[in-house]
């Protein structure tokens, strides 16, 4: 078990972290956010597998062939990026880290306060993790999507085969351009599990904490303002509300199985599926970017390049979890686009929200066709 939870940290915690440092680090000379990198580096490895895994399963290749591409050129990025960030620990990034350790220690007690908030936030997040691991749940669409991850991981075959029954069929293009099931099974293969164990038992272990990191950005964001930071009396500082925009959050997604169709419900209940990747990790990576975005168009007059081409990774992505992606995301960033055109009078990022669009275009107009 502990090899296998050890091939599961490589493979979801240290492959998309390395992926996402490099992207962000080559070239460039200052710190990384570490949490944005790791988030990053999810929307680089699935739009990685996506581009690998749909030309191999429209040539009714087998998955063998995607297993090993995927794992060569994810692998190659992701140890250059663990490389560089070597590098910058060697240069002094590990003296200012003990140096901030050392004057945080000190402050401990003035801290008290944010201190008990995360801590009440951490013990939410491990009770979600732990019941998603211990209890079973009933869901019909494991009948269809996880023979789709076993007979990948197993057999060979990518949608070329009927999920319920096994029998032969021919090539299902309708599921077969949104491969998240074979990427399921690149897991379960890694792991040497089966396909099913990786789906329900140790992919929430990591996908319930990669949705937090991303709300934990998002929050930093929101809780920077003069509101959060100022030091007159009546208004509460980042450090404390930043905790308890977090515990907020966590509350929303225990007490949100309020029916089938909420991000909550499918966060914890269906973690394995791309429908809830989709909904918890893209769209919210969406929202953290397109703000980031927003702000080089206060600053810059229009996005930087490097942001245009992270948007395109998170489309990309979000073709792998669904097939209806292209479209809900496409007007999402159009629409979002359009609102910060409206707010600074930019008409450049419109273009670049369009380009940042073109895989999700792509993606609709090759589903329409097939």
């Amino acid at each position: 078990m502990i090899v296998k939870l050890l091939m599961l940290g490589i493979w979801m915690v240290l492959v998309p972290w390395g992926m996402g440092y490099f992207a962000l680090r080559v070239g460039r000379k200052n710190t990384v956010e570490a949490g944005y990198a790791f988030c990053l580096g999810y929307m680089l490895m699935w739009a990685l597998f996506q581009l690998i895994a749909v030309p191999v399963i429209i040539k009714e290749g087998e998955f063998p062939l995607v297993e090993f591409v995927f794992e060569a050129v994810s692998l190659t990025l992701a140890l250059a990026g663990l490389f560089l960030f070597a590098m910058q620990l060697k240069e002094g990034l590990w003296k200012e880290w003990c140096s901030f350790g050392k004057e945080a220690f000190g402050k401990i007690k003035e801290k008290a306060v944010p201190l008990f908030f995360w801590a009440v936030f951490g013990a939410g997040l491990l009770f979600q993790m732990a019941q998603a691991y211990l209890l079973a749940y009933a869901d019909g669409d494991d009948a269809f999507y996880i023979p789709i991850s076993l007979t990948a991981s197993q057999g060979g075959s990518l949608y070329t085969s009927i999920p319920y029954t096994g029998e032969g069929s021919t090539l299902n293009l309708r599921y077969g351009l949104a491969p998240f099931p074979v990427w399921v099974g690149f897991i379960a293969s890694k792991c040497r599990v089966n396909a099913a164990v990786a789906a329900h038992s140790l992919m929430p272990l990591v996908l319930i904490p990669v949705t937090y990191v991303l709300y934990l950005e998002i929050g930093r964001r929101l809780c920077s303002g003069d509101f959060c930071t100022g030091e007159k009396k009546g208004r509460m500082r980042k450090e404390t509300l930043l905790p308890l925009f977090m515990i907020f959050v966590a509350l929303l997604q225990i007490f949100g199985n309020y029916s089938i169709y909420p991000a909550s419900t499918f966060l914890l209940t269906r973690t394995r599926q791309g429908k809830a990747a989709l909904g918890n990790v893209v769209l919210p990576f969406f929202i953290l970017l397109l703000y980031k975005m927003a702000e080089e168009v206060k600053v810059r007059g229009k996005a930087r390049a490097q942001s245009v081409l992270w948007l395109m990774a998170a489309m990309t992505a979000g073709c792998l979890c669904s097939t209806m992606s292209g479209f809900l995301c496409s007007m999402f960033v159009m629409l979002t686009a359009f609102l910060i055109f409206l707010l600074y009078r930019k008409p450049f990022i419109l273009l670049q929200g369009f380009l940042g669009c073109v895989p999700g275009i792509a993606y609709a107009l090759l589903y329409l066709k097939l």
